[in-house]
């Protein structure tokens, strides 16, 4: 995959064409950056796109900034909102576009299509460039033409803007089908859909499963799960952010921009109400001056936010500020208030417009809007969490910044307020009583303990541990969900007493009681941050990290992680002595970490053998040293019969023989060139992978469920059936009734899920982060080539950091 220098592709030069008419595409000009000699052809791209699929648009189009080649132009056509097209019958906004793409390429030349919902891995060039024959367009498959080539000629005949405002995609695939050799095979990289990644070399993703794509456009629609790969997604979408990706900027606002400016100009709206949180920080800051701009600013009223002196502009003022480059220093304020005129700008321009007002104001920036009673009514800009994060990424480049959002929805008198001022836990350089105080509730589970001090080292705040000594079970049942401390012992909850944290770490179930009632004695201002599962209503959290096993759902306060946030705990000496002890034995180096019995998965001892046979034969292949470790939790038969089967060279290390003492275990980690990992720990699998080394997974058999499992599995997969089935494409049904009924059930605590490391199996393999370990010597052994993942510790720690101190009051 070829990659250019990321610092850059934010100032790359974009280039907007408006359509000459309303039922023609806008189009978006990557021009040529360097000089290559050689002149190619524009490559041509049309992406079929929706107001909904905002983020889609933008991360598709980032991605083809990140591969393209400099040396050439690349047009790039946005199917949206065009006229002259009866898109109340189609599936998505954009579903007939596609089919007029010849016809918009004016009858010549070749052109790509492209659902929004993917990203490209390898140069669109390379997709535009494919040797064609004789046919008309070339596909994957008949029935999906989600990315075609095609050749526009050929075409317009049975594709053009005519036939595809009349017909439907079905009788338009017709039309082509009847004419031999009009479609050709497409190579599957091009469109490799969902899990296909597992087994295809991919050059272009899609992300065709609608209730899981990872930007959630739809949440009136579907109750969204999380997608196996959405980790990639979330890595571009991250990469954009930080370097400040638009495409669209100041210099070069969107096609839509001047025509939805001339509109707020002209709207005219009663006076926002501002929130009292809105009024008491700017008082807090006693703000020197504030930047007010409005439509009507030719009527008198008071400033929205109390400061010494208060300058007004209108929209068309402000806009024009902002575009004035010949201005060196564009003028700093102490605040800044926009209200009742971002809401009627196209979504590309909104980033922006924020990033030159936060760049103009010290330290407070403010937005009022005036959005429909229902959130959903025009998806994204009517939804309070877009705007919320839209002003959180700006926290990223501005970390001195508060920020106040009031929205009005409807006609109600109130506004809803979301605030964020806690700066201190964004400034690097914060004095620590500005930074978040931080109470850390551990229990009895060494990994999870070692999860929440490592994220608190990592979060580099002030931090208190808060062990918990619970009451018996008994007891803990009776409290339920509800905040208390009577889960506690008389003398451990003693320890509970102001002054309350800014924030409390915590993960599982069985603290979720102790964390909602300090949030009570806080009056709301303490923020809850979990790992895990907590098993009750997820909406009493304000961000929830969480892994594949737990089956929780994708929400916008849902951090999906791929595995455990665990990391080794190097020892440089220790590994220098261990690579001193094994340096006589053949690398490379295999290290067996071998778990224990749970509930779900008994490690029998016909598990160990078939587990060590199987390790046995992967050393033979690579001519190497399998290096073994047991666990606190190995049962002794297991060991016994794993060292007895091993016939190739070995290192052995018996932890219950030993005791734990002089531990290899780090130190393997440190040394070993890959990895073989009984899949019935999360953690084991975590610290494997995280090495970025080979590891292949020994699947251990299941238990027997009991009734109640039974009876969870039963009613998951009655409900959750359709989306385990494929359509006439080959690709995840759609989400039904019957899925969204249940995450209705299980986002407030209802129902409970079962932890499922098949799930955690699954999802591994599918990125390719793990594979399965062989079977025979005839199956492949050697993983792929994949997209690396990126640190997920440091993503959920900068997650956390931009999320402290948000707050959302109705």
């Amino acid at each position: 995959m070829t990659r250019l220098s990321s610092p850059s592709l934010a100032s790359r030069p974009v280039r907007v064409e408006r359509a000459a008419s309303s039922d023609t595409p806008h189009c978006i000009v990557l021009p040529i950056l360097e000089d290559g000699g050689e002149q190619h052809p524009p490559v041509r791209i049309f992406v079929g796109s929706e107001a909904a699929q905002l983020r889609a648009q933008r991360v598709l189009l980032f991605s083809i900034e990140r591969v393209r080649d400099p040396r050439r132009e690349y047009r790039i056509h946005l199917l949206k909102e065009i006229e002259g097209f009866d898109r109340s019958r189609w599936r998505t906004g954009f579903t007939n576009y596609r089919y007029a793409v010849p016809g918009f390429a004016g009858g010549h030349g070749r052109a790509i299509y492209n659902d929004v919902a993917q990203i490209y891995l390898e140069d669109p060039a390379h997709l535009f460039d494919l040797p064609m024959g004789e046919h008309g367009y070339l596909s994957i498959t008949p029935e999906d033409t989600s990315v075609m080539l095609l050749d526009c000629e050929r075409m317009s005949p049975y594709w053009n803007a005519t036939t595809a405002g009349a017909a439907d995609k079905q009788t338009l695939l017709q039309y082509a089908s009847e004419v031999p050799g009009l479609r050709g095979p497409l190579d599957a990289g091009w469109n490799t859909r969902d899990e296909e990644y597992a087994e295809q070399v991919p050059h272009l993703l899609h992300y065709t499963s609608l209730h899981q794509q990872p930007w959630q456009p739809r949440p009136d629609r579907y109750s969204y799960q999380p997608h196996p790969l959405a980790d990639i997604w979330f890595a571009l979408e991250r990469e954009a952010d930080q370097i400040g990706y638009g495409p669209f900027s100041a210099e070069t606002p969107s096609p839509w921009f001047e025509s939805a400016l001339q509109k707020a100009e002209a709207h005219a709206a009663g006076p926002l109400p501002v929130s009292e949180t809105a009024r008491e920080t700017a008082r807090q800051l006693s703000l020197d001056e504030l930047l007010w701009c409005h439509p009507d600013t030719s009527r008198s009223a008071p400033p929205p936010l109390p400061a010494a002196r208060c300058r007004e502009r209108s929209p068309r003022q402000l806009i024009a500020g902002l575009q004035d480059t010949s201005n060196d220093d564009p003028g700093v304020h102490d605040g800044i208030s926009v209200t009742d005129f971002l809401e009627h700008l196209p979504g590309e321009d909104i980033p922006w417009l924020l990033e030159e007002l936060a760049r103009r104001s010290q330290r407070l920036l403010h937005v009022g809007l005036q959005l429909p009673a229902d959130a959903y009514a025009s998806p994204p800009l009517s939804m309070t969490r877009w705007w919320r994060r839209e002003l959180r990424k700006l926290t990223r480049r501005h970390p001195q910044l508060s920020w106040l959002l009031d929205i009005r929805r409807g006609s109600a008198s109130r506004p809803e307020s979301v605030s964020s001022t806690l700066t201190g836990a964004r400034r690097p350089d914060a004095p620590e009583h500005e930074q978040p105080r931080v109470w850390v509730l551990t229990g009895v589970h060494r990994g999870d303990n070692a999860q929440l001090r490592l994220l608190a080292d990592r979060l580099g705040w002030p931090w208190e541990e808060k062990p918990l000594v619970f009451r018996p079970r008994s007891i803990r049942i009776l409290q339920g969900a509800r905040p208390t401390l009577q889960i506690l012992t008389p003398d451990n909850r003693t320890r509970f007493a102001p002054p309350w944290p800014d924030i409390v770490l915590g993960i599982g179930r069985r603290s979720v009681n102790v964390a909602r009632w300090i949030r009570r004695q806080s009056r709301g201002h303490t923020q809850l941050f979990w790992l895990g599962r907590p098993r009750v209503a997820l909406d009493h959290f304000d961000l929830i990290a969480t892994t594949p096993q737990y089956g929780l759902p994708a929400r916008d306060h849902i951090i999906h992680n791929l595995l455990p946030l665990n990391r080794p705990n190097l020892d440089d000496v220790a590994r220098d002595e261990w690579a001193r002890r094994l340096s006589a034995l053949p690398r490379p180096w295999l290290g067996v970490m071998i778990g224990g019995a749970t509930r779900v998965k008994p490690f029998s001892v016909e598990d160990a053998v078939r587990m060590a046979t199987r390790a046995c034969e992967l050393a033979r292949q690579r001519g190497g040293t399998l290096l073994i470790s047991t666990s606190p939790r190995t049962p002794s038969r297991v060991t016994e019969a794993f060292f007895a089967r091993i016939d190739v060279p070995c290192h052995t290390y018996d932890w219950q023989a030993h005791q734990g003492a002089d531990n290899p275990h780090q130190a393997f980690l440190a040394l070993c060139d890959g990895f073989i990992v009984s899949d019935d720990s999360a953690s084991m699998m975590a610290e494997a992978i995280t090495t970025r080394r080979p590891t292949w997974l020994h699947t251990l058999d299941g238990a027997s469920p009991d009734r109640l499992d039974r009876l969870l599995a039963g009613i998951h997969g009655w409900l959750c059936r359709r989306t385990r089935q494929l359509n006439s494409r080959g690709v995840h049904r759609q989400q039904d009734w019957q899925g969204r009924f249940y995450d209705y059930l299980f986002t407030r605590g209802l129902i409970a899920r079962p932890r499922d490391l098949y799930r955690l199996d699954q999802t591994l393999r599918i990125r390719g982060l793990a594979r399965s370990l062989p079977t025979s010597a005839s199956q492949p052994a050697d993983p792929r080539e994949i997209i690396p993942m990126a640190d997920e510790l440091e993503a959920t720690v900068e997650e956390m950091r931009l999320r402290a101190g948000e707050r959302q009051r109705r």
